[in-house]
């Protein structure tokens, strides 16, 4: 039974599809540390990055958890969106204001909070938008040192969309292998 130019192409989308399956179940996952980031100088007030988190362009089609950890007992670390940093940045600091300014506890996470311990860290999964970090000193004390080392581990793998994209693909292709046989 010869495989004529459908079935040949039948054939590669499947195969495509189920390499892509695989991959996506087993998922890939890379680690690393951000050394020499600044702790804060301040008391009950939260610090935010000044640039973005990188954003995962295709979130629809691939799912990203993010787990971080950090090498400091008296700071904490989160994640917020915008609309929170500029909530923030538009409120005047703690040290004149204490029940409405942004410190660990009235700071609005998208992921980690305050109480959220240095080893165990906390677990993000990634959405669309536009997201910063924030650091502050835990328990309203001043940190013990000048910087903290954050380290990630992403795992990227397959969402929903993509499962049933996959299952498309593989399904046109054994439709073209089968009325591309002889």
């Amino acid at each position: 039974m010869a495989l004529l130019g459908r079935g040949k192409f039948g054939v590669g989308l499947s195969c495509f599809a189920i390499l892509f399956l695989v991959a996506g179940m087993i998922g890939f996952t890379f680690e690393g540390e951000v050394e020499g980031v600044p702790t804060p100088n301040a008391p009950n007030q939260a610090f935010f990055s000044d640039e973005p988190l990188p954003s995962n362009p295709l979130v629809g089609l691939l799912s990203t958890e993010l787990t971080l950890t950090w090498d400091r007992d008296d700071v904490w670390i989160g994640i917020v969106d915008e609309d929170e940093k500029n909530r923030c940045g538009d409120i005047p600091s703690s040290f004149f204001s204490s029940d409405m300014g942004c410190d660990g506890v009235s700071t609005n996470f998208v992921a980690g909070s305050a109480s959220a311990t240095a080893d165990v860290g906390f677990t993000w999964e990634m959405e669309s938008g536009t997201y910063f970090a924030a650091l502050g000193a835990k328990d309203g004390a001043l940190a013990e040192g000048t910087e903290v080392t954050v380290y990630y581990e992403a795992h990227i793998g397959h969402s929903l969309f993509s499962i049933v994209v996959t299952m498309f693909i593989f399904g046109i292709g054994a439709t073209l292998i089968y009325y591309g046989r002889d």
